[in-house]
């Protein structure tokens, strides 16, 4: 159901996710200095006042004095030496990207990459998780593997948005501010348009899809979570899909992935033996469809075969969350 990668490739794929991690921080460190400081004299006052913007928002930081001129002096120094490293680091992953397409070593689809990266750039990533068919490449990049066959193949990206977390989703993107999910899918590719028909799916010119789906509480009547992100009205419209709560509640599983391209993103899925119990569920559903079901079997024992072979130290007796009539599947799956 699997095959090894190559040497070479796992040999690149550990150098390259080294400078992945070095460069991730140096992002992390770089937003410290993010916008500007300056001095400001108010009114007919004489004294001037050290003042922080950011995105167009200010904060006065107090008057000036032996403190604040230290403050300032530290900020133009930090904020100088965090651009250059940044720069030099950017330079060596834009290399690094150019030797992983000529190895051949991503498999992800670019637009899956070029959207969670969109969306991380837009800092939004915490309210989403990747589930369906895409999470496998997050399986097989862990454990060293390629999946066989086309069990990975789809033009379907799925979107989980985990609408319990009951805060306001405000973006550093305006373009997410003002136009929602869409403006950020746009920003990856123009041709991204929110379907008539179906509001919770977008689709750009080539037919590949990204749908925005969300829980379905138990009882209609406790049903009172937003079914957008913000108030955008031509935004996505979250589908409400039965059973979310199932994955939403398991342990979060996170990996670099890497696209076809060679270009770089982090994938933030469900765990694995979660995405083995909810598939077998789906395969034994009376109302699914008979296409899929299937596929969903064939994915089912795909990664449940590359956790006992090779990720053994995941228990499926931890995830607890599942009813025991979906638990008790598993035994159909060896």
């Amino acid at each position: 159901m699997f095959q090894d990668i190559a040497e070479s490739t796992a040999k690149q794929f550990i150098d390259v996710l080294q400078l992945w991690d070095v460069l991730q921080d140096a992002e992390r460190r770089g937003a410290k200095y993010t916008g500007s400081m300056f001095w400001r004299k108010t009114g007919t006052a004489k004294t001037e006042y050290l003042i922080k913007e950011i995105r167009g928002i200010e904060k006065s930081l107090g008057c000036r004095s032996p403190d604040t001129e230290h403050i300032m002096t530290e900020f133009k120094r930090n904020k100088a030496e965090s651009s250059e490293r940044l720069k030099a680091l950017r330079d060596a992953m834009k290399k690094q990207q150019r030797v992983n397409f000529a190895l051949r070593i991503g498999r992800t689809p670019n637009t899956v990459i070029a959207v969670l990266n969109a969306i991380a750039d837009a800092g939004i990533s915490e309210h989403f998780l990747v589930v369906g068919t895409n999470a496998l490449y997050a399986y097989e990049t862990h454990a060293g593997v390629y999946l066989s066959g086309d069990i990975t193949a789809t033009k379907d990206f799925d979107l989980l948005w985990d609408s319990r977390k009951h805060l306001s989703l405000v973006s550093k993107d305006p373009e997410f501010n003002t136009k929602g999910l869409i403006g950020i899918l746009r920003k990856v590719d123009k041709s991204f348009a929110v379907l008539d028909d179906e509001a919770y799916r977008a689709a750009n010119s080539d037919g590949y899809l990204v749908d925005l789906i969300k829980r379905r509480p138990a009882s209609y009547f406790d049903d009172h979570e937003k079914q957008q992100l913000n108030e955008v009205e031509a935004d996505f419209w979250a589908c409400k899909i039965p059973n979310m709560d199932w994955l939403l509640s398991s342990p979060k599983f996170k990996q670099v992935i890497v696209g076809v391209n060679g270009h770089m993103a982090e994938m933030t899925t469900i765990d694995p033996r979660a995405f083995v119990l909810f598939k077998a569920y789906l395969s034994q559903k009376e109302d699914r469809d008979a296409i899929k079901k299937p596929r969903d079997l064939a994915q089912a024992k795909a990664v449940f075969s590359l956790i006992e072979e090779r990720l053994p130290h995941l228990g499926f007796d931890q995830i607890k969350v599942f009813p025991e009539k979906v638990r008790a599947l598993l035994g159909e799956l060896r």
